[in-house]
């Protein structure tokens, strides 16, 4: 029974293959894009999980509280708080704290070839990094490569970089320019960070001599929050119990130091798994909201639903054309049942054969995706959850697609279902509307999210970044020598032609600052300690950057007081209580400490992304600071005049790398998130309407077919074909209206609420919902209107020859 099941179910889906067609490959394009989003929100879920030790470790954060207002949580932590926690906390088994570093790393090769280039991502650690986090050792020193203070580890990608073979334990690499500067040998060589973990190292170094340095040196290890730490619990060790008794050491350690401040630390324990997952925390890094996945997820949910839609409306759509075929079976004996298995396993053929196409496209549009994302995506054959998922899509396909179906048909009695019916579903017309809803929602999100990112690209910054070339600053030679070739270097780049201004600064926009200090004014209290970013610059930054001043006057080197005073920005006027312009003028601030007096007050620009409110900004002077030059460039000299800065550069610091970036590049690579945020959006928005369509499609191809005799008689009494297509179109038509109008207001609250999170905002108009409807109404228009087309200009002859 169940083979002549099948054979009937085959015969069938044959005989329409059209309509076969659309529903295999609607189907197949909705468990693809669920497949897709699973696999992305299963990626961002994964973060860190590849630790072994993972389910024990812990990142500290710690959130000053002053008074009843509670502060961001920061990750920035003293050196002193790692050991002070395993001596104090039972529980603790190990810590590990790190540092950020860059440095100009140089080697020799095996050829003799030296090599040198500027990186930025060095991670100094303790020696026990490599114990509590498990990266894959690939050659060297397997358990004690950072034990030698001059030892130095590197990826697979940075061991082929500088010496083209993994064959590199005990060479010795250089680096200079940074706080590690120093001869180091290559101890070990792991493989590459992986792209779901919240480190993104190239190198390791021993964090043994950076406690050399003067900064560090006179500290008691309470002083500087510079370090991230990490502890590890003891196995069964209680999480509870070492939260308790962290109180302890804020009490004892940390909030004396906060006393004058009227403020306390609070310090809490972050499980590694959450880091990537939890926003809101300064310092960190790169985060995704769960919202975003759980945002994605509904979008799979919805969109899997528009193609079993698809499937529900075309078959009850052939319900009048199987009508006949349901009443001749139930004349000849079939029971209902033996007819809702007949339906049931035409839908499970369907189901299946969409599965394994949704399978082949996911296998092409995953890594694709991933590319978009710019991290890797490969869907895993081997992988028994995606076998579950398959499992789970093909079960759930076949019930939601084909239960109602099946029922339905196998209903009709058998006088009814031998006589031709015309009957109008009035669910078919509440799931089309269902289906364009969505997809509404998904086009105008599309559009949103594209208008917010290309106004914050556009917006004027306040800061001069058009054709601004930036060089990293010097690093094989030291901070003195530096400044005075760069003195010499800044005076023969004027002469190039193409050149219109340089300066030198310790920090540029859209990539930090230089110092995160607790800043109040002369005269009031430590309680009204505020956070100020500190950036060093040349008297030459404001000129070139084309900042300019609202009161007060820019750094002249020629004074030596000016040397020693700050210029600050609009917004530091309310932060630190200085009144107007003028009057910040005869104010000074107490900056960790030290008293400087405010030379100027310039105009509030956006140091860092449009995201963010403009935030209280410092700039302190030093006639040279050899981090960064920013040279501003004519744009028609603009490739004579970098090679021209190339040769000057290394004819006056010969071997030391020139490299170089435009800064408008790194500003706006701030919102390469938002961008793949609405690339996703539109990917699947597209999708959405495209699975849409080939429904309406194919609805609109089944209803022109039974309704080709009414058509010939119009036509015959003097019905013009733009009156037919009228006809048959208007009644879709109607339910795109009606789509737009229940999912505009869910459109507005849903990208509303996203844009809250911008502190710089487009405006929700008219058009961005206007606009998403036009282009909706258009595609279904020309959906329906081809298959309406043909049936308006057949030859009414040919469909009334038989009455």
């Amino acid at each position: 029974m169940v083979r002549n099941f099948l054979l009937l179910a085959y015969r069938n889906l044959r005989k329409r293959a059209s309509f076969s067609f659309v529903n295999v490959f609607g189907l197949s394009l909705g468990m693809c894009a669920c497949l897709t989003i699973l696999k992305y929100v299963d990626f961002e879920t994964s973060y860190d999980n590849f630790h072994t030790h993972g389910e024990s470790i812990y990142r500290m954060t710690r959130t000053m509280i002053q008074g009843n207002e509670r502060k961001q949580p920061n990750v920035m932590t003293t050196y002193g708080l790692g050991p002070a926690l395993q001596e104090n906390i039972p529980e603790v088994k190990n810590f590990v704290r790190t540092h950020d570093g860059n440095s100009v790393v140089s080697v020799q090769n095996f050829s003799g070839e030296t090599k040198a280039f500027h990186e930025n991502n060095i991670l100094i650690v303790d020696s026990t990094f490599l114990e509590a986090f498990t990266f894959e050792t690939l050659a060297g020193d397997v358990k004690t490569p950072l034990d030698n203070p001059n030892s130095i580890v590197l990826t697979r990608s940075m061991a082929m970089k500088y010496f083209g073979s993994l064959d590199a334990i005990g060479r010795d690499v250089k680096l200079n320019g940074g706080r590690m500067n120093g001869d180091y040998v290559v101890s070990a060589i792991i493989e590459d960070v992986p792209p779901n973990s919240s480190f993104s190292f190239r190198f390791l170094l021993p964090i043994h001599n950076i406690f050399l340095e003067g900064q560090y040196k006179e500290q008691d290890g309470w002083g500087t929050n510079n370090f991230i730490t990490y502890v590890q619990l003891h196995d069964q060790a209680s999480l509870e119990g070492a939260s308790a008794r962290l109180n302890l050491i804020s009490e004892r350690y940390i909030n004396p130091k906060f006393v004058g401040y009227g403020g306390v630390i609070e310090l809490k324990l972050q499980p590694l798994h959450d880091i990537h997952l939890e926003t809101g925390i300064r310092h960190d890094v790169p985060t995704v909201s769960p919202d975003t996945l759980y945002f994605f997820a509904l979008i799979a949910a919805f969109i899997l639903i528009i193609a079993w839609i698809n499937y529900i409306n075309l078959s009850t759509a052939r319900a009048m054309e199987r009508a006949r075929e349901v009443g001749i079976m139930k004349t000849v004996g079939a029971r209902r049942s033996e007819l809702i298995v007949q339906f049931l396993l035409e839908s499970v053929v369907i189901n299946i054969v969409a599965v394994l196409l949704a399978l082949l496209l996911a296998l092409f549009f995953i890594p694709q995706l991933g590319e978009v994302l710019r991290k890797k995506l490969v869907l895993d054959l081997s992988d028994g959850r995606l076998w579950m998922v398959l499992t789970l899509l093909f079960i759930s396909g076949s019930l939601a697609s084909g239960v109602y179906p099946a029922f339905i048909m196998s209903s009709y009695k058998i006088g009814a279902a031998l006589k031709i019916s015309r009957e109008d579903f009035s669910l078919r017309k509440v799931l089309v509307v269902f289906q364009f809803a969505c997809s509404l929602l998904l086009l105008a999100g599309t559009l949103v999210v594209y208008r917010q990112v290309s106004f914050m690209q556009a917006q004027d910054t306040g800061l001069q970044m058009d054709q601004m070339l930036v060089v990293p600053g010097p690093g094989t030679i030291n901070w003195e020598d530096a400044k005075r070739r760069l003195a010499i270097f800044k005076e023969e780049v004027r002469r190039i032609k193409g050149v219109e201004a340089i300066t030198t600064s310790g920090a540029l926009p859209g990539a930090g600052y230089n110092w995160g200090a607790d800043i109040y004014r002369v005269g009031k209290e430590k309680t009204d300690i505020r956070l100020g970013c500190v950036v060093w610059v040349d008297p030459d930054f404001l000129a070139t950057y084309d900042i300019p001043l609202v009161a007060g006057r820019n750094f002249d080197e020629r004074i030596a007081s000016d040397m020693k005073a700050l210029i600050v920005n609009e917004a530091s006027l309310e932060a630190f209580d200085l009144g107007t312009p003028e009057e910040a003028l005869q104010q000074k601030l107490i900056m960790d400490g030290d008293t400087s007096s405010i030379i100027g007050v310039a105009r509030n620009y956006n140091w860092n992304s449009l995201k963010s409110e403009v935030t209280p900004f410092l700039f302190g002077a030093d006639n040279i600071i050899p981090a960064n030059i920013s040279i501003q460039l004519n744009a028609q000299e603009l490739r004579s005049a970098t090679a021209a800065i190339g040769e000057l550069y290394q004819q006056l610091i010969p071997g030391e790398p020139f490299e170089y970036y435009f800064l408008d590049d790194s500003f706006n690579s701030q919102y390469q998130s938002d961008l793949q945020f609405g690339k996703i959006f539109g990917l699947f928005a597209t999708l959405a309407i495209a699975i849409s369509c080939l429904g309406l499609w194919g609805l609109a191809s089944f209803t022109t077919s039974q309704r080709l005799k009414e058509i010939g008689v119009r036509k015959v009494l003097g019905a013009s074909v733009l009156n037919i297509i009228y006809m048959l179109c208007s009644q879709f038509m109607k339910l795109v209206v009606i789509s737009s109008i229940l999912a505009m207001p869910l459109a507005w609250y849903g990208m509303d609420s996203w844009l809250a999170q911008f502190a710089f905002r487009i405006e929700l108009g008219w058009q961005l919902f206007v606009i998403p409807f036009a282009a909706l109404a258009c595609i279904a228009l020309l959906t329906v209107g081809m298959q309406v087309l043909k049936g308006a200009m057949m030859n009414p002859a040919k469909v009334l020859r038989s009455e």
